[in-house]
């Protein structure tokens, strides 16, 4: 506020200048809820991070081996991550979008997906999509990543002519995913995973986080897995 005086000096009124901060104190919200979520997301990574060393130090048997497996899974968890960023129209900062299941599998899959000797995909994914939530692309591209290189070193694509075909569909409160190998070399023995990393992260994937079950069927021909998990877990 500022006095307004007359030709004599005398005071005779004042003058007020009034500013709508609407806007800034809405910025000032955002930062904040920013910062928070950042802060909460850094922190995940870190438990990730720690939990993939630990985990996969159950099954190294070598320094080389255990700095080559938790690579490995990390860099899957960054292609995933890369599916729920955006960019902003006319902004260079990206902003949080949702990715789907089918597009979610296509990344993880992408580098074992060697084509065909027919030139053509030999990996199939059919039935309904569905949108995800930022917790379950992480949990997801993790258990995704353990059944596509189970795949490359012993399943179908082992073999020049195996196929996976993935076949997804939405039972109400269930979400079904079967993921069906064909053409895989037949098995020496069946493995006991035992308490490894893999059996560890489904307990603690599908059980746990997504509230499901899971069942594996082996053939002569390869290999079916039937994942059931709750569909509220899935789209948060």
């Amino acid at each position: 506020m500022s006095p307004i005086k007359s030709l004599d000096g005398r005071i005779i009124g004042a003058s007020k200048i009034a500013r709508d901060i609407t806007e800034q104190r809405r910025a000032q919200e955002r930062q904040q809820l920013l910062l928070r979520e950042m802060n909460h997301r850094v922190k995940n990574l870190f438990t990730i991070a720690s939990s993939l060393v630990s985990l996969s130090a159950r099954s190294a048997t070598t320094p080389r081996e255990l700095a080559s497996d938790v690579g490995a899974r990390l860099a899957a968890l960054a292609r995933a991550h890369e599916l729920t960023l955006s960019r902003t129209p006319g902004s260079a900062a990206p902003a949080e979008a949702s990715t789907t299941l089918h597009a979610l599998i296509t990344t993880i899959i992408a580098p074992y997906d060697d084509e065909a000797p027919s030139g053509s995909s030999r990996v199939a994914i059919s039935g309904c999509d569905l949108s995800l939530s930022g917790e379950a692309v992480t949990s997801l591209a993790l258990l995704l990543y353990e059944f596509a290189t189970n795949a490359a070193k012993y399943g179908a694509l082992s073999a020049p002519d195996g196929r996976i075909d993935i076949q997804c569909s939405d039972e109400g409160q269930q979400f079904l995913l079967t993921w069906t190998e064909r053409g895989a070399p037949p098995p020496v023995e069946q493995r006991d995973e035992g308490e490894g990393y893999g059996s560890l992260l489904e307990r603690a994937t599908v059980k746990g986080q997504l509230g499901g079950e899971i069942a594996r069927d082996w053939t002569a021909d390869g290999l079916t897995i039937r994942l059931s998990l709750l569909r509220e877990r899935l789209t948060g």
